[in-house]
């Protein structure tokens, strides 16, 4: 921004060096100058919720951010998505949409939607189950590494703790119920996982078709 001549130190039209004097002197000056673009800039950035930091928490209060559900705390990146989610007003009606609605707030699930035997349709020994047509409103969310605390005889105690609990995995089952369709209900269920039936030996048993047979582990 200076003059350019021999008088300023730059006879050849080139920046002078940092270490010029003059240099040393206009960089105090501008110093205030340097600190105030850096802030406008940054401010510039807070106007669009991906860049938002210091104004974050005014632009969670405006979309109702956090959500009541949490309780812990969370990382910036997981506000800064759930942020994202609700200025884009994502849509979330698939399993899919679900699954990574949980997979953002850092709980890996499973969705199961029961379906109901029936006459003329199903098939026996099939994977339809018995029971009323009213459980087809309800869809199984099974969580990842968290296990289930069933009430103790003893050490439990009566009107305060429940029968069994899922510990954190209820806090995104309270999100799920929020976002869920109105007339389904989403309920928790223990994580399975698949093992192979062995023999003693450890050999796979097998059916007539060569396909190896699974059995289901609660966790």
């Amino acid at each position: 921004m200076l003059p350019q001549g021999a008088a300023w130190g730059t006879p050849d039209g080139e920046a002078m060096p940092l270490t010029h004097v003059l240099a040393r002197f206009v960089r105090v000056l501008v110093d205030d100058f340097v600190w105030l673009y850096a802030r406008a800039f940054g401010l510039t950035r807070e106007a669009i919720s991906q860049g938002a930091s210091e104004l974050l928490p005014e632009w969670e209060s405006d979309y109702g951010l956090p959500e009541a559900c949490f309780t812990g705390e969370m990382t910036t990146a997981q506000r800064l998505v759930a942020l994202g989610r609700k200025v884009r007003a994502d849509a979330v009606n698939t399993p899919g949409d679900f699954i990574r609605l949980a997979l953002d707030y850092g709980f890996e699930i499973e969705i199961e939607e029961p379906a109901i035997f029936q006459c003329g349709f199903s098939e026996v020994g099939g994977f339809h189950a018995l029971g009323p047509a009213l459980e087809e409103t309800y869809w199984i969310v099974r969580v990842k590494d968290v296990g289930v605390t069933y009430f103790e005889a003893g050490a439990g105690e009566c009107s305060y703790d429940p029968l069994f609990s899922f510990g954190a995995a209820e806090q995104i089952l309270c999100l799920l119920r929020k976002m869920a369709p109105a007339w389904t209900l989403p309920i928790l269920a223990p994580w399975i996982y698949l093992d192979t039936l062995v023999t003693e030996d450890g050999t796979p048993i097998i059916d007539e078709y060569g396909n190896e047979l699974l059995v289901t582990l609660n966790n």
